[in-house]
């Protein structure tokens, strides 16, 4: 404790101007390279006061600022999941361009996330390869990703060539630091077939990382770059992977965070290791200053920054970026007839996604309707049931000023994956499931909304009844399919139905299905089927959502949510769609009955 008192008075004391090093960091940028929603109002070099956070250009006009006057001390990184969030996403197979972008904006260091391994470990190679093509890139670290358990050639090969390092070690104005990175248990269970992807034990890893970089490296400085992440309990208190990683490994000084979204703006302590991360999507940069003591101890002054419209941005980081938006409207918009910056909703109201109250959601069930109305009233395809997890929705919709959305707004609510028709988004897929697996599913799926939020999941075209006062498994009454128009008919939920029921997700969402025996210790054991009730497997459930084309035309999610905008009236006769007012109070169709 007489260590961490004076570390904790020099936190809350002030900046002062001596400091020996200046560290600057972000974490789970997810391609958001112009700023946070909406889209359609960001204006970096106009002081209008618009109201949109993040954007690249942003976070290089504050890493030039401060390299203005601390050049010689400036440490610059990133913890992770830096792809996969925008369409900018879509043309890295191609261009591989993010990462020299981030080398140009001034990152020394990038760790791997979860979400590098959306388009699998090869193409997340292929990214990386055609990146160094085009220039210098940040060094990337990557510590307990086990190259001789795993088959994937080309990114093994990055690990041998050492483009992707366990370490890296940096000096700065004298001292030695040691970086490294840890993918965490939940990060790696988010990797689509995760079951194919082999890690270390992240602690372990990470222990002996940490104690070679400090005893044997003999550096002043240990930071962990930890894909692993802390959330706030029901009691408001930080817990998490990373405070166990640094309670349980004494050689980190500094565990910069990233994986769970969480916006710290007081630093956490976790063993002899202080805790930080800065939310998503960029709109916050964390700053860190950091003076030794006589004992060369570091003591910390920490702050988060607003990325808003009053950093000046760099003009050289945006005219890099706009020259790629002819690109995505050639690879990806021309087919659906819209233009990148063109205006394509509005709304007089926020859609949000509220993880920590999945009930209080309107997003949510905007987006499944979205999947019913393309299933059911866009195509012949139909389902009874369409389902979407808290943690594919990766987005609000925010009204801003003017509540103008432009197409990546829109792709944004749900941009991750890549099916096999190289268009953009996770492929839905339908399958079959009896009453009493549909009932266990949701039994379990409302037993873990609290401690599990992003598992939550939203449906469209049912009706669930329940006593969410009730123990786990003894919460569902009644469920019944139909929608507010047709009306909802009970369906038979007891042990011995065998009454089909079909069910539209996404394909990541279909593969965890396994998962659920795990996470219910058995009681859950659901058997995909098809049509006539025998079980499928994998493309056996894909939707074709253009018969009369070639091959499997994969149905989108972004796309649906398109559609079903297209399909609005224009209230104010501009020329726009309007969300329907509907949706400002709209909740999902669960009935409390014990509710009083």
């Amino acid at each position: 404790m007489k260590f961490f008192l004076p570390l904790i008075l020099f936190i809350l004391s002030g900046f002062v101007h001596a400091q020996d090093l200046v560290i600057l960091h972000t974490n789970d940028l997810h391609s958001h390279l112009n700023g946070l929603s909406p889209e359609a109002e960001y204006t970096p070099f106009e002081d209008d006061n618009d109201v949109t956070l993040g954007g690249f250009s942003r976070i290089a006009g504050y890493i030039a600022q401060q390299k203005s006057s601390n050049d010689k001390k400036l440490l610059v990184l990133d913890a992770g999941d830096f792809l996969m969030g925008t369409l900018f996403q879509q043309i890295e197979l191609q261009k591989g361009f993010q990462l020299n972008l981030m080398q140009k904006m001034g990152y020394d260091v990038v760790a791997i996330g979860n979400h590098e391994f959306d388009f699998g470990p090869d193409s997340l190679a292929t990214i990386i390869n055609k990146s160094k093509l085009n220039g210098a890139i940040p060094e990337l670290v990557c510590s307990n990703y086990s190259a001789s358990k795993n088959k994937h050639d080309l990114l093994n090969e990055l690990f041998i060539n050492k483009t992707i390092l366990p370490y890296k070690i940096i000096e700065k104005n004298g001292y030695r630091i040691g970086i490294f990175s840890i993918m965490g248990n939940d990060a790696m269970e988010s990797i689509p077939e995760y079951h194919k992807v082999k890690f270390e034990n992240p602690i372990k890893a990470a222990r002996k990382t940490a104690r070679l970089l400090k005893k044997d490296k003999n550096v002043d400085l240990v930071i962990a770059l930890s894909h692993s992440g802390v959330v706030y309990n029901k009691n408001g208190q930080i817990e998490g992977e990373d405070i166990k990683l640094g309670k349980a490994v004494s050689d980190i000084d500094l565990i910069i965070s990233g994986h769970s979204h969480s916006t710290l703006a007081v630093p956490v302590q976790a063993g002899n290791s202080l805790v930080v991360q800065t939310g998503t999507k960029g709109q916050y940069v964390g700053h860190i200053e950091i003076n030794f003591d006589s004992m060369r101890k570091p003591l910390f002054q920490y702050k988060l920054v607003e990325m808003n419209d009053k950093i000046k941005a760099s003009k050289e980081i945006q005219q890099i970026i706009d020259s790629n938006v002819s690109l995505i409207n050639q690879q990806i918009l021309t087919d659906i007839g819209v233009d990148y910056y063109e205006i394509v909703a509005e709304t007089s109201f926020d859609l949000v996604l509220n993880e920590k109250l999945p009930l209080e959601s309107n997003l949510a069930p905007f987006v499944a309707d979205a999947l019913y109305h393309q299933l059911n009233n866009a195509s012949d395809i139909g389902s009874d049931v369409v389902m979407v997890a808290s943690g594919v929705i990766r987005n609000n919709i925010k009204k801003g000023t003017n509540g103008y959305q432009n197409i990546n707004d829109i792709f944004n609510i749900m941009p991750l994956g890549m099916g096999e028709n190289n268009v953009p988004g996770t492929p839905l897929a339908k399958v079959y499931v009896n009453g009493r697996e549909l009932k266990n599913v949701m039994e379990l799926i409302l037993s873990v909304k609290n401690t599990l939020p992003h598992y939550f999941v939203h449906f469209s075209g049912m009706q669930i009844k329940a006593d969410l006062n009730k123990k786990p498994f003894k919460k569902i009454e009644e469920i019944s399919i139909g929608n507010s128009i047709s009306g909802y008919t009970p369906i038979d939920i007891s042990p011995k139905s065998n009454q089909l029921i079909s069910v539209t997700s996404n394909t990541y969402m279909v593969s965890f299905i396994g998962k659920l025996k795990k996470m219910s210790l058995g009681l859950v054991n659901v058997v995909p089927k098809k049509q006539d009730g025998v079980a499928g497997y994998g493309t056996d459930f894909l939707i074709d959502i253009d018969s009369e084309k070639e091959g499997i035309q994969e149905a989108k999610e972004w796309l649906a949510i398109y559609s079903y905008i297209k399909s609005f009236n224009d209230l104010n006769n501009n020329g726009i769609p309007d969300i329907p007012h509907k949706y400002k109070d709209m909740r999902i169709q669960l009935i409390d009955v014990g509710e009083k």
